[in-house]
């Protein structure tokens, strides 16, 4: 099982007039986003499942990645992988599904902190900047500590 772990585009920034559910990315992120997974298409063919945040920034990624890849089916979303969420919520999402080869669309600091918690016992830090994709194999059944980090490439790589 592949886990490909990704950090929404560039963002609106916080404002009074709009609460964070409803911040949307900014032309820059959206074309950021867009080159980024046209790079990823060289090394990663397809996703047999894209889901998301249902925070309106990472569904816009999760469409723009999907279209780049022609990727038909819905996205997925669900309120475990929205902002705030924690390892064991990203698990069980994970488990609740049948799909080998995951694009999960969020936020930060939960990208970094579910990259750890899938590869490491004792913890590492990464920088997860927006755009990022980090790519974490399971031999059989996710489960905490137990993945492989094969790859992490920030969104700068494909300007």
């Amino acid at each position: 099982m592949n886990i490909y772990l990704i950090r929404h585009g560039d963002a609106e920034t916080i404002s009074s007039s709009k609460s964070d559910h409803e911040r949307e990315l900014t032309s820059k992120g959206k074309e950021s986003i867009k080159k980024a997974a046209t790079g990823w298409k060289k090394i990663i063919h397809n996703f047999d499942l894209i889901a998301s945040s249902p925070y309106k920034r990472a569904v816009q990624t999760a469409e723009i990645i999907a279209y780049v890849y022609n990727y038909t089916d819905k996205i997925s979303t669900d309120k475990r992988i929205a902002c705030g969420s924690k390892p064991h919520d990203l698990i069980d999402f994970i488990k609740s599904l049948d799909e080998k080869n995951i694009a999960v669309v969020g936020h930060e600091p939960d990208m970094s902190r579910n990259l750890s918690a899938l590869v490491s016992p004792s913890g590492m830090y990464c920088e997860f900047k927006k755009g990022t994709i980090a790519k974490i194999n399971f031999d059989g059944k996710i489960r905490s500590s137990a993945g492989t980090l094969e790859f992490i490439i920030p969104p700068d790589l494909f300007k």
